[in-house]
């Protein structure tokens, strides 16, 4: 298994995510003084924590798959396979496909895992369904799959 990208969301996307461990936290504070409130608040904070620190889009790659992964939220498996192309592309989240995070596409075909920035790596697949996940070194990304597809 090797690690082909690791992309962080950014500050803003991450802060955005603790709204909701936010509101859960201050309803069990406000909603329930009591002993019984409080493990909701003690899993409010650990959903902040996470929220803080894990999110990010991820391609691995393993002898015979390869994962694109939003952690700690989604993941998908493509079969080497069943890749039918592998290519580097611009893309804009915010024109293309309504923003970052995981979006499906209206004005773009395929759905995007994007973290942040305008490279991303496309995985067309033989029935033609497309996925795209941002990368900061897309091209390497690109180049280490394609050696892998020649070795399967």
């Amino acid at each position: 298994m090797s690690v082909l990208s690791w992309q962080r969301f950014n500050i803003g996307l991450r802060l955005i995510l603790c709204g909701g461990p936010v509101l859960v936290c201050m309803f069990s504070i406000a909603g329930f003084p009591n002993a019984s409130g409080w493990w909701m608040l003690g899993i409010g904070a650990a959903l902040i924590v996470l929220m803080l620190v894990a999110p990010a889009v991820a391609i691995i790659a393993t002898r015979t798959t390869v994962w694109l992964i939003a952690v700690p939220f989604w993941a998908v498996r493509v079969k080497k396979v069943e890749i039918a192309s592998v290519t580097s592309v611009d893309v804009r989240p915010l024109e293309d496909f309504g923003g970052w995070g995981i979006k499906g596409g209206s004005r773009r075909k395929g759905l995007l895992l994007a973290a942040s920035g305008q490279r991303a790596v496309q995985i067309t697949r033989m029935n033609g369904q497309v996925f795209l996940a941002t990368s900061d070194d897309a091209e390497r990304a690109v180049s280490a799959m394609g050696v892998a597809a020649v070795t399967r």
